[in-house]
């Protein structure tokens, strides 16, 4: 990364002050106040991506998620510690509204972020919703678990689709974009994915990466967890390594293939 410089990408919410162990660092349907570039991207068609989603604070938009199920949404851990109390977290499904300012239609009522966080690896929360999210089954793309198909998606010089909510190069924010952007290592349980001006950016933070298999099915892998400049490339981290535990956390079945989590 540019300079070696690393930081959550999380909202602009907070105007770039410290909020606990976060960083964060500005240049990162139904009644929803949205309106019909993720960095280097272009905006998503209306009603695209539904999955992805985002996490509201004081109904400011401050992270991305994903949809997993109709309760609940997969975020960054780093969303989720110190972020003020569960009533004032919300989630915000729809295409975005310029500047982030929004009111969520669904409250959290739970919440939680992996044991093994350790500020960098591991970078993964869930929230539990109220209510179920009103979206169409296809919103909910697989995660990917199955050794065989993470062993086509998550490689280096493999495509990767990424979507968010987040800071763009044209200095906008709150608009779902996307792109695609090449990953370039793989870890255990994290991925590195982006540069050359394809990146996500601050507000991206738990916003989902997509891989697309030779047959044409999606699965989602990813959860933006940091990087440096944005646009050089980030960091995210592999949904399956953490996926069983926030399954017996929350409570909810996520359906996951028999023998995933053991």
């Amino acid at each position: 990364m540019a300079q070696n410089i690393w930081i959550q990408r999380i909202g602009q919410a907070f105007n770039c002050s410290l909020v606990g162990l976060i960083v964060s660092a500005c240049g990162g349907a139904s009644d929803q106040n949205s309106q019909p570039l993720i960095y280097g991207g272009a905006k998503t068609k209306v009603g695209e991506w539904a999955g992805a989603v985002a996490i509201t604070l004081h109904d400011s938009m401050i992270c991305s998620g994903t949809a997993v199920n109709p309760r609940l949404v997969i975020t960054a851990a780093h969303c989720v510690q110190n972020m003020g109390s569960l009533t004032e977290m919300g989630v915000y499904v729809g295409d975005g509204v310029e500047g982030g300012s929004v009111r969520p239609q669904y409250k959290v009522v739970k919440r939680n972020y992996s044991p093994k966080y350790t500020g960098n690896g591991n970078d993964m929360a869930y929230l539990v919703l109220d209510k179920p999210l009103d979206l169409p089954a296809k919103a909910y793309i697989p995660i990917l678990v199955d050794a065989d198909e993470s062993a086509k998606l998550i490689r280096n010089g493999q495509t990767s689709h990424i979507v968010g909510f987040g800071n763009r190069g044209d200095g906008g924010f709150g608009v779902k974009y996307e792109t695609d952007a090449v990953i370039t290592k793989v870890t255990d349980n994290e991925v590195a994915i982006g540069g050359d001006g394809k990146d996500s950016c601050q507000g991206d933070s738990g916003g989902p990466a997509y891989g697309k298999l030779p047959n044409g099915e999606w699965r989602v892998y990813g959860v933006v967890s940091r990087g440096g400049a944005c646009g050089t490339g980030g960091i995210w981290g592999q949904m399956k390594a953490n996926i069983c535990w926030a399954q017996k956390d929350s409570g909810i079945d996520l359906k996951l293939p028999a023998g995933t989590c053991l």
